[in-house]
This record gives C-alpha cells, sequence and structure tokens, in this order.
C-alpha cells in the first residue's frame, strides 16, 4: 500500500457506535435519539422503522424551531465553537434534519469527521500499519456516516444551555440526562424542565448545587410513583459538557466533561415530598447578590445535600425557620406573586 494514499482509518457507524460511546459525536447523537424517540443511540436506532420515526421527529423539531424563532436565526451554524477546519455547511440544523431523513430512505454518505466534534482527537493521527509511517489529519482519514453527524447537530440544540462571554473566552455548556428507562416518560418535557433550572441559575451565577437539587426535583416530578422503582433498574447520571474558545482564536477545547450521578439526591427530595416548590422557586432563580431569596434557596439546597450526606435534618429545619420572618416572606412573595402561597404551603408541608 502506498504511503501517500488516503485511507480510512476508522468509521464511525450506527453498527459499531459503542465502540465511540461518550465521543463528543456520539454523545450528542445520543442525546437526540433520546429526545426524539425516547432512545438510546446503541439500541437499533438503524432499524428501518425507527430511521422513518427519527426523521418524523427531527423534522417536528426543526419546523417548531422555525416557527419560534424564524428561519434565519435557526437554519444556520449550530451551537458550537466553530473553528476555520471546519465545513460550515455541516453545521446546518436544517440540513441536518435532511441528513436524518435521507438515512430513513437508505441514503446514507461518509462524511469527514468535522474538528468542532472531535476535539478529543488529536490533529494529526497515524494509521496502525506497519508499513504506513505518515502522520494524517484526522479529518482526511476519520470518517463518520451522515445520519449519525445529522443527528450531533441536532443533540447540539437540544443539550445546549448557555453561552458565556467572560474577557477574551467564550464558554458553551450543554447538559444531558441519562435517566433510567427513557421509553417510560415524557423526555422532551423533561429536557425542557431541566434546561429551564440550568439557565436561570447559570446566567443569575448561583451555584452548582442548586442545579443539582434543582435537576433532582424535576427528576422527582416527572417519574413521581416509578421514581424509586427506576433507580433501581438504572441510575440517574447527569452529564455536564463545557466546551470554550479564545477570541481571535481557530482552536476550541473541551473545558470539562463531568458525570454525575443523582439518584441518592432524587430519592431524598422524593421522600421529603417537597419536589414541586423546589422546582417552582429554582426555576426562578432570582438575579443580584444581596438577594434574600437568593440566599435561602442556596440555604435550603445546602441543607438538603447536607442530609443526603450525612442524614441530619438540623439544616433543613434550621433553614425553614427563616420563614417565620416577616421580611423573607414578603421578599419571596415579590419574587414568586402568584405561586409564593403554593411554594411555601409545599415547604410546611416537608416530611422529616
Amino acid at each position: 500500500m502506498s504511503a501517500k494514499r488516503k485511507t480510512h482509518a476508522s468509521v464511525i457507524r450506527l453498527s459499531n457506535v459503542e465502540a465511540f460511546r461518550e465521543y463528543i459525536i456520539t454523545w450528542f447523537a445520543d442525546v437526540a435519539t433520546t429526545y426524539l424517540i425516547n432512545r438510546r443511540l446503541s439500541r437499533d436506532v438503524g432499524e428501518k422503522r425507527v430511521l422513518a420515526l427519527l426523521c418524523t421527529e427531527a423534522d417536528n423539531y426543526v419546523k417548531r424551531l422555525i416557527e419560534e424563532r424564524g428561519r434565519d436565526k435557526v437554519c444556520g451554524l449550530s451551537p458550537l465553537p466553530i473553528t476555520g477546519n471546519d465545513k460550515k455547511e455541516y453545521f446546518d440544523i436544517c440540513k441536518a434534519s435532511e441528513m436524518i431523513c435521507d438515512a430513513s430512505r437508505s441514503n446514507v454518505e461518509l462524511i469527514s469527521l468535522q474538528p468542532a466534534l472531535s476535539l478529543e482527537f488529536a490533529e494529526h493521527v497515524r494509521i496502525f500499519n506497519p508499513q504506513i509511517t505518515n502522520k494524517y489529519l484526522k479529518r482526511e482519514v476519520v470518517m463518520v456516516e451522515s445520519i449519525i453527524h445529522g443527528l450531533a447537530i441536532l443533540g447540539t440544540y437540544i443539550s445546549h444551555t448557555y453561552t458565556v462571554t467572560k474577557k477574551d473566552e467564550t464558554e458553551w455548556g450543554y447538559t444531558y440526562v441519562e435517566v433510567p428507562n427513557p421509553e417510560i416518560i415524557d423526555h422532551k418535557k423533561l429536557s425542557g424542565m431541566i434546561q429551564k433550572i440550568i439557565k436561570a441559575v447559570t446566567i443569575n451565577e448561583g451555584s452548582r448545587l442548586s442545579i443539582l437539587v434543582g435537576i433532582a426535583s424535576t427528576m422527582t416530578l416527572i417519574y413521581g410513583r416509578n421514581l424509586i422503582e427506576s433507580l433501581k433498574r438504572s441510575p440517574l447520571n447527569v452529564n455536564f459538557l463545557r466546551l470554550s474558545k479564545h477570541k481571535g482564536g481557530n482552536k476550541a477545547l473541551v473545558k470539562a466533561f463531568e458525570v454525575l450521578s443523582l439518584s441518592s439526591l432524587a430519592t431524598d427530595v422524593y421522600h421529603l415530598g417537597i419536589a414541586s416548590p423546589l422546582y417552582n422557586m429554582i426555576s426562578r432563580y432570582p438575579p443580584g447578590e444581596k438577594s434574600s431569596v437568593r440566599t435561602f434557596i442556596e440555604e435550603l439546597s445546602k441543607a438538603i445535600a447536607t442530609y443526603n450526606s450525612l442524614r441530619n435534618t438540623e439544616e433543613i429545619y434550621k433553614v425553614l425557620r427563616n420563614l417565620t420572618s416577616e421580611n423573607l416572606r414578603n421578599d419571596l412573595r415579590k419574587h414568586y406573586t402568584d405561586t409564593w402561597d403554593e411554594i411555601l404551603s409545599g415547604l410546611l408541608q416537608i416530611r422529616i
């Protein structure tokens, strides 16, 4: 074999997707299939009837986005740190849905793995062949099926929770909840509620702990009485992916990838019986560092985490006693307006 001849060292296909599990591109694609059809990427997504359903749901998802935001703001680049080496036409969500529908008609192409979706790869790779010593650009030798690429682009939209710029660095945040038995719940509703929690807390610079307690409360509300039984079969994990890029730079970075288990925390929120007031408060997390409402949420979240770790209820009682303060109740009522009475009633019915 000639050393100058281009070779496909690896191809990411639906048939071998498990071998590339947790890679950025398959992570985003898994987000898309779970959200669109309540099915993990590795669970026979390549079947003809499943591809047809994916096509329908992907098309409907893009149409809803266009109705909400307008075609000009949707049919363009995906919320990713695109580099100069990426082919921008591959990152159009409207074209991504076409790739998915093409696959349902048995029209699947191989395209180069794009840099923005392969940050865990080095820029140059070597072929595992003793006769070849040349280095190749990864986009020349690592290929991906168009269906997986299309799903990944939709996954960036579905999981994107925030974009923030500080000084010369822009950060993109994505969240995906690996839920037990996605088939038995409305994953679209779950995803929307969790994104509301993360956006509210992140934009107003709240703590990670408040986000986790908020997600645990969301899971409790979605699963209800089925939560405990579902967690026995499969754990509840939350994935946080953070990508970043410096102003004027041509290189994107994986700033962090975390997988946190919330099974125990969700179980405690369920037994405490305060999932509804927690969600209603945290999903409307207030701005302002000196806000008494913000302080109350943070202290309550910390108290619940302490109870989860030490089984000590003292901190929860201490925080809830603050509700006897007329000033705090007035601040809470002013911020939450028509939902405050429901929130107060729910908190006072805590089961300890």
